[in-house]
């Protein structure tokens, strides 16, 4: 299967992915309000539509990283807000689902408290991360149960971007430990496989 380059060859700048990038990011931002102010009926054809819609956003997540790092221009504004949207996105699902009656309104206002107050205490995007991650499985969970067939198209997209696009993959974790407790981090450092671990220049693809 062929590869393509994080980065587009040459020295120089490529402006117009960096223009893409901000274009799809802001992009599911707009979705993700739609999203949450969709009015949603309590039916198992609503889950299937969040679920679509949701897989769309990811797939637009994915492009707009893959095109701001081969752009070769510094983050701009909100693309350095990226996460941000990720978890408004991912808020945004969470309302959806709560509003066709797959999850627990309570649920979703407790949790996303307790999130906001674990950000003031400690500011770092482990916390946000903390917090998508089981609106997602709640999501997938519920589309399973319900045996859609748009879980096995999210396996396998899952796959592919896993394969074709790992190095971002391994960035998140990284990013999620680098917010630890002390403790906690050297303690998932210790036995993380290097295969998961970020490269010196894999990461500074990343950081330009």
């Amino acid at each position: 299967m062929l590869q393509f380059p994080d980065r587009a060859p040459g020295p120089q700048p490529v402006r117009w992915m960096r223009v893409a990038a901000d274009t799809l990011t802001f992009a599911r931002f707009v979705a993700g309000a739609a999203l949450a102010l969709w009015p949603w009926e309590p039916s198992v054809q609503s889950l299937a539509l969040v679920f679509r819609w949701k897989l769309l956003l990811w797939t637009a997540d994915a492009a707009d990283g893959v095109l701001a790092r081969r752009s070769r221009t510094p983050p701009s504004w909100i693309g350095r807000r990226d996460i941000w949207i990720d978890a408004f996105v991912t808020l945004a699902a969470g309302i959806a689902l709560a509003r066709a009656g797959f999850l627990p309104g309570l649920y979703l206002a407790l949790w996303l408290s307790a999130c906001v107050f674990l950000y003031l205490v400690r500011p770092v995007e482990t916390v946000l991360l903390a917090f998508m991650f089981p609106v997602q499985i709640v999501l997938v969970a519920q589309a399973a149960l319900r045996r859609l067939p748009e879980v096995a198209l999210f396996a396998l997209w899952v796959a592919a971007l896993a394969y074709l696009d790992r190095r971002r993959l391994k960035w998140v974790i990284e990013q999620f430990i680098k917010g630890l407790p002390d403790g906690p981090k050297r303690w998932v450092w210790s036995w993380l496989p290097a295969w998961l671990r970020l490269k010196p220049e894999e990461r500074a693809q990343f950081e330009d």
